[in-house]
């Protein structure tokens, strides 16, 4: 227990640094951010069919339903108390990976989406129609840096890592997909991407420490006891995944603007 512990305070600790280098790399955009979206952009006007396949892999539920499905697989494929006690905390943590993330956010310099940002000029993709519709739907002002959404997303895929490698690979192999979707439109920068994915792993890490882990077995004493009550919920918060729980960011943007 103590090699596993140490274990996974190490990948925590590379996860930290990792994720400070990240944050030092967005706050000088022209070193990687900007020329990457520039070249990206410039592939969107050549490449119509390849922008059209990724604004529909960027399709705002597509990702949840991937992740999502591959959580209740995981969970009905591995009945072992240990897999599903880590299942269940590490979801949590990449939830609260997400929340942090909010917070987190708004203590660095913001910066607008790709695509809305003045200085670099970008070409608006076809596929969005209109910008004046795109932008009055997309919060072109809201901060990118970490993307709450990608937080979640990556958090769950490291979460199914924890217990089924082969449908972590899968689900990290969507993530890494759909997210560099949103990348290659100029709805994020790379470095959005990148940190998202290290703060949710900095979260699902320290979730598999054994006390963390300990904390998740109360989880499946309320499966085992109310199963009705902890299915029922367990569908909700579902439905709620799947949408990155787009009515509570909003919220929150709301709360946070007054």
């Amino acid at each position: 227990m103590l090699k596993e512990t140490s274990s996974f305070l190490a990948l925590c600790g590379v996860f930290i640094l990792a994720l400070i280098g990240v944050s030092i790399l967005r706050l000088y955009p022209d070193w990687l951010d900007w020329p990457l979206a520039r070249a990206l952009n410039n592939l969107t006007k050549v490449h119509p069919r390849a922008t059209e396949l990724a604004y529909w892999a960027a399709y705002p539920i597509v990702e949840g339903l991937i992740s999502v499905s591959l959580i209740w697989y995981a969970w009905f494929s591995s009945p072992s108390p240990e897999s599903r006690a880590k299942l269940v905390i590490g979801t949590a943590a990449a939830v609260l990976a997400g929340l942090a993330s909010h917070f987190l956010r708004y203590q660095l310099p913001p910066a607008p989406k790709p695509i809305f940002d003045p200085l670099l000029q970008l070409h608006t993709p076809s596929v969005f129609g209109a910008i004046d519709t795109l932008r009055a739907n997309s919060f072109p002002d809201s901060p990118t840096f970490p993307s709450e959404r990608a937080v979640l997303f990556a958090g769950l895929s490291l979460a199914i890592l924890m217990v089924r490698r082969d449908l972590g690979l899968l689900s990290l192999g969507c993530f890494a997909v759909i997210e560099f979707s949103r990348v290659y439109l100029g709805l994020h920068y790379l470095t959005d991407i990148a940190g998202s994915f290290l703060l949710a792993g900095v979260f699902v890490a320290l979730a598999q420490l054994p006390w963390c882990v300990e904390a998740g077995r109360w989880f499946l004493k309320w499966e085992r006891a109310w199963p009705w009550a902890f299915y029922g919920c367990a569908l909700l918060a579902s439905v709620q995944l799947i949408t990155a729980f787009h009515e509570l960011r909003l919220l929150l943007r709301l709360v946070t603007k007054s």
